[in-house]
C-alpha cells in the first residue's frame, strides 16, 4: 500500500503527474528549439533564448526528479513506495544528473563554441539521455498505475 493508507494506483498519482511534467517540458523544450532554429535567423537572440529555456527546463527537471525521490520512500518508511521498485530510480538520478550537466556543463562550451562538432555531439548525447531518463520514468510509472 501507498504510505498514505491509499490504494497502490491512488499512491502512485502524485509522481505520475510529476513524471509527465518532467516529460512534457522536455518535450515542449524540444520543440521550442527546433522552432526557434527554423524562424530565428540571428545567432545572439538565439543563445539568449537558448538559455534562458534551458534554465526553465533544468529547474522543472531538477524539482520533478528530487520530488520524485523525496516521494519514493514514504515517511518514516524503511523501504521504497511500490511504485518506486526497479529501475525508476535509476532514472530519476540519471535525469538528475543530465539535467545539471545539460545546463551547467555542456551547453555554455556549445554556446561559446558553437561551430565545433565535440560539444555538439556531447549536447546532442546528453538530450537524448535524459529524454530517454524522462520517458523511462513516465512510462514506468504508467504501466504501474495500469496494472494495479
Amino acid at each position: 500500500m501507498g504510505g498514505s493508507g491509499h490504494s497502490p494506483a491512488a499512491a502512485a498519482r502524485r509522481p505520475w503527474w510529476l513524471a509527465c511534467l518532467w516529460l512534457g517540458t522536455v518535450a515542449g523544450s524540444l520543440l521550442a528549439v527546433i522552432g526557434l532554429f527554423a524562424t530565428e535567423p540571428n545567432w545572439h537572440r538565439i543563445t539568449a533564448q537558448l538559455q534562458s529555456l534551458s534554465l526553465v527546463q533544468t529547474w522543472i527537471s531538477i524539482a520533478a526528479c528530487v520530488s520524485l525521490l523525496a516521494l519514493s520512500r514514504g515517511k518514516h518508511a524503511e523501504t521504497e513506495e511500490a511504485w518506486a521498485q526497479g529501475a525508476l530510480l535509476i532514472y530519476v538520478l540519471g535525469g538528475l544528473v543530465t539535467a545539471v550537466l545539460l545546463h551547467y556543463g555542456v551547453l555554455p562550451q556549445w554556446l561559446a563554441r558553437a561551430h565545433a562538432w565535440l560539444p555538439r555531439l556531447q549536447m546532442l548525447g546528453l538530450l537524448l539521455l535524459h529524454g530517454g531518463c524522462a520517458w523511462l520514468a513516465w512510462h514506468s510509472l504508467h504501466r504501474y498505475r495500469k496494472h494495479t
